[in-house]
């Protein structure tokens, strides 16, 4: 009968010392899963910056041009600023993607990571010499979130403004 008893009280034993070490390498994996993904995101914000970057160059060849993007927001926030013209795009990370506070040049794309209390903000900004316009207006800015869906992202050569810089327009389909 003592043994029957010992049998469970080692197999409790053993199941608990499992968990155990199951935990405790989770705990240390976790960390560095969460910021792969979120260096993966950053990378992905920066392809898709780069994708709606050459559709505005092309439709800048004529009036009425116009492109779609398909334009998938995982994580973080994409902001049209009307007034200064660029497009910006702003991640919470785990991951810092470069050093913090240093601003770095991907072409026309400018990264810098900021710190935010304990993890990271990366700002990736990108700027035009074009009017850059949201559904024909000129002021305030335009914030798009994530979401499970593609967007469509509709950008047009919607002619000349009075100062004499081509007017692209943007909106979502």
């Amino acid at each position: 009968m003592d043994k029957k008893g010992q049998i469970w009280v080692e197999t409790v034993i053993y199941t608990l010392i499992g968990l155990t070490i199951i935990g405790l390498v989770l705990a240390s994996a976790l960390p560095k899963i969460n910021e792969r993904k979120d260096s993966i995101s950053i990378e992905q914000s920066i392809d898709a910056l780069k994708a709606i970057d050459g559709k505005i160059y092309e439709v800048q060849a004529a009036r009425g041009n116009r492109r779609v993007v398909d334009l998938e927001i995982r994580k973080g926030l994409m902001i049209i600023d009307m007034e200064n013209d660029e497009i910006s795009w702003v991640l919470d990370s785990s991951f810092a993607y470069s050093e913090v506070g240093l601003n770095i040049s991907l072409g026309r794309l400018n990264v810098t990571t900021m710190e935010n209390s304990g993890s990271f903000k990366v700002e990736l900004i990108s700027g035009y010499n074009v009017d850059i316009r949201f559904g024909n207006e000129t002021v305030g800015t335009k914030a798009i979130n994530s979401a499970p869906t593609l967007y469509n992202l509709i950008i047009e050569n919607s002619g000349v403004s009075d100062d004499g810089r081509i007017i692209v327009d943007l909106r979502v389909a």
